[in-house]
């Protein structure tokens, strides 16, 4: 089991997929991963009524020192509840200023602006949702990693994204081992076909 720990803030509305494939990416990667419910409930309703058990309540979590890295999925209505919440905000901030990983998805880098990180770096956001956000540099790219920022564009990036965060926590061994795990290399040769 690696030292690393991640936490997943979960807001009513998150987008499961984005959500539970880094789950899947980071727990593949013998990486500890919470999920944590914003709103201190014991379960959390994503954006298709798909009831997911959260590990720990935000509440319980305070300055978050024992995690190397916070996420953020993106999904309606739940990324404008991770926006509006201010310990997610603080959580951000903190995460940042420390240098410590802050990755977001989606919808989700709306937080980011919020929480004054965005403008800090540079990242992606959920196609049309480009004026939401003012990085110091925007890009298209699937994923974006600008020091300890990882950004994402939606559902179909959300492998990319997770092996990324492996990547960053558990190094390029563990990548490329989650990546085979995943089929990514058949996928890369085929994906024109779909």
């Amino acid at each position: 089991m690696s030292d690393k720990k991640a936490m997943i803030l979960l807001a009513d509305g998150f987008e499961e997929v984005e959500a539970l494939s880094v789950v899947d990416c980071l727990r593949r990667a013998d990486i500890t991963i919470d999920l944590v419910s914003v709103r201190n409930r014991d379960w959390v309703l994503s954006s298709h009524q798909v009831k997911i058990a959260a590990d720990r309540h935000l509440a319980d979590v305070g300055q978050g020192a024992e995690y190397q890295a916070v996420i953020t999925p993106g999904g309606l209505p739940g990324a404008r509840t991770l926006q509006a919440d201010p310990a997610v905000q603080q959580l951000l901030r903190q995460f940042d200023q420390q240098g410590k990983i802050v990755a977001s998805i989606c919808a989700s880098p709306i937080a980011l602006e919020t929480a004054g990180v965005a403008g800090r770096h540079s990242g992606t956001i959920f196609p049309g949702m480009e004026d939401q956000v003012r990085y110091q540099t925007f890009s298209q790219d699937l994923v974006v990693r600008d020091g300890n920022l990882i950004t994402s564009r939606g559902p179909a990036t959300a492998f990319l994204f997770g092996l990324e965060l492996v990547r960053q926590l558990a190094g390029d061994a563990a990548y490329d081992e989650v990546r085979r795990a995943l089929l990514i290399p058949q996928l890369q040769e085929q994906i024109a076909r779909y």
